[in-house]
């Protein structure tokens, strides 16, 4: 379906309760599937202390751009902050 891509140009995944759902391999899926620059880092707190999802991030496989983008780059950009 050519069209996919043009309808989800502006969606977004965020990582709010992965460590609940997923190992941290899921960050490397997830860049080679849709990009590293369409994930955002989401926490889920109080749910979720931001620490574990920054850690899981930092022992993913991703090179170290992908994790800069993932860990703040991508939303700087979204809210006009640089990058």
């Amino acid at each position: 379906m050519p069209e996919v891509p043009g309808e989800l140009e502006n969606v977004y995944f965020d990582s709010a309760a992965s460590p609940f759902l997923y190992r941290k391999e899921i960050f490397d899926i997830a860049a080679r599937t849709i990009g590293a620059r369409k994930i955002l880092l989401g926490t889920d707190y109080p749910l979720l202390e931001h620490r574990r999802l920054i850690r899981q991030v930092e022992e993913s496989e991703l090179n170290e751009a992908d994790r800069q983008a993932i860990l703040g780059g991508n939303a700087a950009g979204l809210l006009g902050l640089g990058e």
